[in-house]
């Protein structure tokens, strides 16, 4: 996320993309993005606050480039989890989009719902699997790349804000990461119990 901060305020970077609004998914991802990015003054980010929606970023990258009359950009930032819940959206992006409408996602694929597995006790069915996001881009008629090495972020991301239309770069997670504070002061499960 870092490397996305650095990209956003390289004068190299097309400005489409340098104003691009970031949108931030629920889950871990969350945690990462509010310790990892670095917002300069009139940046723009969408986020659900405490609302627990899944599958929100999707969603509100397409509506920020559908709004404006102009070319747009959106980055969305989202766990496979929260991606796969809404998905379907890329078609909206696609079928809707401007020329020179940008709509570039990270998909941070841990094969886990680790909002839950890391912050309850004994949570159980928070493994989940996903399909390749990269080929699941291209099905759509947009592009991306996977990215599994710490030394190909900077590259990877370049490419990505250079893109045109419909972007994925499927960021392979080690599971066992989790954000510093992805911790509850209440870990039991009666947390989650509303009722």
């Amino acid at each position: 996320m870092a490397a996305i901060s650095r990209a956003r305020r390289n004068k190299v970077t097309d400005p489409v993309s340098r104003n691009a609004a970031i949108c931030v998914d629920v889950g871990d991802v969350t945690l990462w993005a509010s310790l990892s990015l670095c917002l300069d003054q009139g940046s723009r980010t969408l986020y659900s606050e405490r609302l627990g929606t899944m599958g929100y970023a999707l969603c509100a990258g397409v509506a920020a480039t559908c709004c404006s009359s102009e070319p747009a950009a959106a980055i969305v930032l989202a766990g496979d989890g929260g991606f796969q819940m809404t998905l379907q959206e890329l078609a909206t992006f696609q079928q809707h989009k401007k020329p020179g409408d940008k709509l570039i996602c990270f998909v941070f694929d841990n094969e886990v719902l680790g909002r839950v597995a890391f912050g309850f006790d004994d949570a159980e069915g928070c493994g989940i699997s996903g399909p390749d996001y990269v080929a699941l881009a291209k099905a759509f008629g947009g592009d991306g790349v996977k990215l599994d090495k710490t030394e190909d972020c900077a590259d990877v991301v370049a490419k990505a804000m250079a893109a045109e239309g419909l972007f994925v770069v499927h960021v392979w997670v080690d599971p066992t990461v989790k954000a510093d504070m992805a911790t509850f002061k209440d870990n039991s499960l009666k947390v989650m119990n509303s009722g």
